[in-house]
Order: structure tokens, then C-alpha cells, then sequence
């Protein structure tokens, strides 16, 4: 799926090699992407028809809507965030400022500030400041 990109990137952020940011997402100010960061607002359909296959469910969003922007659920990541490397960050998540993912995460839901997450789907581990 082609997303309909928008990336806005803060002031002192820095964003490490073969990190990829597909769609519309917006990254706070001083943040530290590591490398093989993954960060996308897009996604395939594969329940609006399920009796269809993925490509097909696209063709017919395309026939009805005109394109899959429909399909795009932006990602937001607050200031002076640090994702490890290797982490994933799925469409329509919002993180908070302060947050750190841990190495390899897979982040499927909104975090609050501060917090520290690890796993997969990442799970708070701690705060930053305890």
C-alpha cells in the first residue's frame, strides 16, 4: 500500500541508518531513533471484506473511496523519546514524551509520558524517573 506521507521531524532528532518512516508521522524534538527503526501510518485491509483477499479489499476501497487514504492512521511521537533498535511502531499510535522502547518492541498501543517499554506487543517495564 502507497501511504499518503506527511513526516514532520523535530528539532535535534536523530534518526539512524535503514530506519524507514512511511506515511503521515510526526516525531517530537530531540529524539533518538536507533537503527532499523520501522514506523508507519499505513496499513492493508484485510477485514473490510473478508471473504476477499488483501489486494482485492484494496482494489475495491480504491473503486469507492478514489485511493486507500482512508487507510492511513497517523503515528505521533512526543519530545525526547528513544526507540531502541529494531523497534516497530504501528499505525495510529501515539507516544508520549520522555518514553523509551526497548530494543525489538512492537509497539501497538499509545504510551504515556515517561514510560519505558519493552517486548512484544511492548508493555510498560518502568517510568524514567523511579
Amino acid at each position: 500500500m502507497e501511504t499518503f506521507s506527511r513526516i514532520n521531524i523535530g528539532e535535534g532528532t536523530t534518526i539512524q541508518r535503514r530506519s524507514t518512516i512511511n506515511g503521515t508521522v510526526e516525531i517530537g524534538r530531540s529524539c533518538i531513533i536507533a537503527p532499523n527503526v520501522f514506523i508507519s501510518s499505513g496499513t492493508h485491509p484485510f477485514r473490510v471484506y473478508p471473504e476477499k483477499t488483501i489486494r482485492e479489499q484494496e482494489r475495491i476501497i480504491i473503486e469507492k473511496e478514489g485511493d486507500l487514504s482512508s487507510l492511513d492512521r497517523p503515528v505521533v511521537i512526543g519530545d525526547d523519546c528513544w526507540l531502541g533498535v529494531n523497534v516497530v511502531i504501528c499505525p495510529g499510535v501515539s507516544i508520549g514524551k520522555g518514553v523509551v522502547v526497548g530494543a525489538n518492541s512492537v509497539v501497538v498501543n499509545d504510551i504515556p509520558d515517561n514510560t519505558v517499554v519493552a517486548g512484544v506487543p511492548a508493555k510498560s517495564v518502568g517510568s524514567r524517573f523511579t
